[in-house]
């Protein structure tokens, strides 16, 4: 697979920009990221279950606002992989405000790819970490790299993997690919001509509640007919979709990503903004202001926040916007101890 996705997977960030455990081959790419890794500070921030009104927030200040564009149907366009937890963990987060708010807003999924341009090995020579700079990898990679050699057979087991064609999905003479490999790719694709085949897009927050649910980037191709069928799909239409539209579908994908600067997964924007918007790391102020409301930072991955974004894109907001709505991803990390939600960059 690409260095260029693998590579930031590896490198995800704490709220204190501090860096987690990473693997063998994963030093190498942290050294080669260390410099430029930082991430914009609402994009890496932990979920941690706070109160979201009350005492709690009500002393707040900000200068930092999120101003929305206001429209009759607000739309919130979330960039995720299929397979990758903490874009699970937004679709679960993200689910509660579709209940809420349903076709008065429209929150659409949309999925980052990468296209393998030209030549696949020589893209996988020059996308991969150089040989010649082992002595430097293994110096920084905290006594995770053993010696220059093992570096140098880390290195060629990355242009190995990424030069197996069967990690891409191939459609005419082009390379597709997803961060999780192949089968990821094609539930990706899957997953957008379920969303555009209805109009009731309960059917899609099902199906993809019983994917995440029930299969993973191993087994999709075999799983997922099942469960879209459990949602009440016609997985002919699905399929019929996929032979026809994957290519184009891909390529509106690659091309908003381009064009937004998506990173990572989840990556949330409403109307033409990024939410949260980017707040200089280094400023005591680690709030954000939305409407009359100011809330933490580390708040602006849970339903409720989120909810008040998106209402707060209305030209006039409907009676639910009042509504309170409940983490569901707290809940869960509380009883099983999870770690806290990060990306898949």
């Amino acid at each position: 697979m690409p260095k260029k996705i693998i590579k930031k997977e590896k490198n995800e960030l704490l709220p204190a920009r501090k860096t987690i455990q990473v693997s063998l081959v994963a030093a190498i790419i942290f050294s080669l990221l260390l410099a430029g890794a930082s991430l914009a500070a609402g994009v890496v921030l932990m979920k941690i279950k706070l109160k979201i009104a009350g005492s709690d927030t009500a002393k707040l200040t900000s200068k930092n606002v999120f101003a929305a564009t206001k429209a009759n149907k607000p739309q919130l366009d979330f960039y995720v992989m299929s397979f990758c937890p903490y874009g699970n963990q937004m679709e679960t987060t993200l689910r509660p405000i579709f209940d809420l708010l349903g076709n008065k807003v429209e929150i659409k999924p949309r999925y980052i790819f990468e296209k393998i341009e030209g030549n696949l090995a020589a893209y996988c020579k020059t996308s991969s970490p150089d040989p010649a700079q082992c002595d430097t990898y293994v110096k920084n990679s905290g006594g995770q790299l053993k010696d220059k050699a093992d570096c140098q057979n880390q290195i060629a087991a990355m242009v190995k993997s990424c030069n197996d064609e069967s990690k891409y999905l191939k459609i005419g003479n082009n390379l597709y690919s997803s961060l999780h490999g192949r089968i990821e790719a094609n539930q990706d694709v899957r997953e957008i001509c379920a969303y555009n085949l209805t109009e009731d897009k309960k059917l899609w927050w099902d199906f993809v509640k019983n994917v995440n649910d029930n299969c993973t980037s191993k087994n999709a191709d075999t799983c997922w007919e099942e469960q879209a069928q459990k949602a009440g799909y016609d997985t002919n239409k699905i399929k019929e979709c996929f032979n026809k539209d994957a290519a184009s579908l891909i390529e509106k994908e690659i091309a908003d990503t381009t064009k937004y600067k998506i990173q990572g997964s989840p990556s949330l924007m409403i109307g033409d903004q990024v939410f949260p918007p980017e707040v200089d790391s280094t400023s005591t102020d680690q709030n954000l202001k939305i409407g009359n409301k100011v809330f933490s930072l580390s708040q602006t991955r849970t339903p409720d926040v989120i909810k008040e974004a998106l209402c707060s894109a209305f030209n006039k907001a409907p009676k639910e916007c009042k509504t309170v709505l409940e983490d569901p991803n707290a809940a869960a990390a509380a009883d099983s101890g999870a770690a806290p939600a990060a990306n898949c960059n």
